[in-house]
């Protein structure tokens, strides 16, 4: 059975980013959805707004007998999730998210867009773009997009599905993809994988699903991306940086990534024959996506960005853009470190990533699957003075770091808040009225 055979489904981790949209979709479906998570958030309450019912607080006793399917986040620990235990007990079906979103894909022709970096941006821009041709494809992208509703799905009744691809644990190996958009392979999720060449193996694997008549577009000028094109039994397609200038799409969003990343999803839209006027259309109206270089408002007259971005090759290409972007401004970068395995595995990239910014300050490090040997390795403090920076300061907890932007913040600044945790929470509150 996949996931459209069931009526009765409970997500356990239902505010996540991706599983919410599976709670959408099954939402606009008709079947019965009731979910749980840790905290509230306005995305539960909009799941809530649609009829999901949803409770804060882990319970056994949400999964009921009557549920046909449980879709769990992998960020609970099964051995130890009362809900997990409670539908083992029970007998009834239990999906990964991943696993989940796979069984989507079955029923599409699906475009997977994978990548260690820029993949939430060139899902939207690709999904766009496949929408404005007319192709009216499903998308689900790892961010929330004004045009599809401060929503982070769009369901359309095309054929086409377009998936933004997680590799950590080798998720993105549960779709199946006609197609795939490779951006780039650079090693990350060093606290799962071995190393850089068990990273690459991951991405050998899904490359070797795509079909005979399916295609791969990649980035030639990525040397791990550019030694998997063997592994493509389908039509590949390589672009770089010539390829970004030749199209010379203007673009609302700041980068030469963003142009490299707009180039990949031009390509994989013509690839499945979008017109490429249209194309062209929707990649230049595109603004952006939530926590992608988005433009929160201001703080005592600075600018405030905030930007996922997390991997060290990210925090340099970001502050590059934005200093490019405002060369008379002073950038001040708050960069919240995310995992004390991460930070330490890439220490080394770290001490040199900040050179763009004029002032950075390093807030405490956001946990997240790290055990305590990892954060015996590693914290902030020790983070910041490794730092090869003229001006970097340790800026603690989150209301320490907004004392020292009140100080510090003037009007002839950028502050670009950076980080996958809670920092966005920061960006957040300078910018309340």
């Amino acid at each position: 059975m996949g996931m459209q055979d069931y009526k009765k489904i409970h997500f356990i981790g239902i505010g996540g980013i991706g599983i919410s949209a599976l709670a959408y979709l099954s939402l606009a479906e008709g079947k019965r959805v009731t979910g749980s998570d840790v905290a509230d958030s306005a995305l539960l309450d909009d799941l809530r707004e649609n009829g999901a019912m949803i409770t804060i607080g882990h319970d056994g006793d949400l999964v009921t007998d009557d549920t046909e399917l449980v879709v769990y986040t992998e960020a609970i620990d099964p051995a130890s999730n009362p809900e997990y235990q409670k539908a083992k007990e029970l007998g009834i079906p239990l999906l990964s998210y991943f696993q989940a979103l796979g069984q989507v894909s079955r029923a599409k022709k699906t475009i997977a867009i994978v990548g260690t970096h820029g993949k939430t941006t060139t899902t939207a821009m690709l999904g766009l773009a496949l929408i404005e041709a007319g192709l009216d494809p499903t998308v689900i992208v790892g961010s929330k997009l004004k045009e599809f509703g401060r929503k982070n799905l769009y369901i359309g009744k095309g054929d086409l599905f377009v998936a933004e691809g997680c590799e950590y644990r080798r998720s993105f190996l549960s779709l199946e993809p006609f197609g795939v958009v490779l951006l780039n392979c650079e090693a990350e999720h060093l606290d799962y994988y071995k190393n850089e060449e068990d990273y690459v193996s991951a991405y050998r694997k899904l490359i070797n699903q795509i079909p005979d008549d399916g295609f791969l577009v990649v980035n030639r000028e990525d040397a791990n991306a550019e030694s998997l094109i063997q592994c493509c039994s389908g039509r590949v397609i390589e672009i770089g940086a010539h390829d970004a200038e030749e199209l010379a799409l203007n673009l609302k969003i700041i980068g030469d990534f963003n142009r490299l990343n707009a180039t990949h999803a031009y390509k994989a839209a013509e690839a499945v024959g979008a017109n490429t006027d249209e194309v062209r259309k929707a990649l230049e109206a595109f603004g952006g996506a939530w926590r992608r270089l988005e433009h929160k408002g201001t703080f005592k007259g600075a600018l405030v960005i905030d930007d996922y971005g997390h991997h060290p090759t990210e925090v340099r290409l970001t502050l590059e853009a934005v200093k490019k972007a405002y060369p008379e401004k002073r950038l001040i970068c708050v960069f919240q470190p995310h995992q004390h395995s991460r930070t330490h595995q890439m220490l080394e990239e770290f001490k040199e990533a900040f050179g763009s910014a004029d002032k950075v300050i390093i807030t405490d490090i956001y946990a997240a699957r790290d055990t305590e040997e990892d954060k015996a390795k590693i914290n902030s403090e020790k983070l910041t003075a490794a730092i090869h920076h003229p001006d970097v300061s340790w800026g603690k907890d989150l209301n320490y770091t907004f004392g020292l932007l009140e100080q510090e913040a003037g009007e002839n600044d950028v502050i670009l808040v950076m980080g996958a945790g809670n920092i966005g929470m920061l960006a957040e509150r300078l910018t309340e009225k």
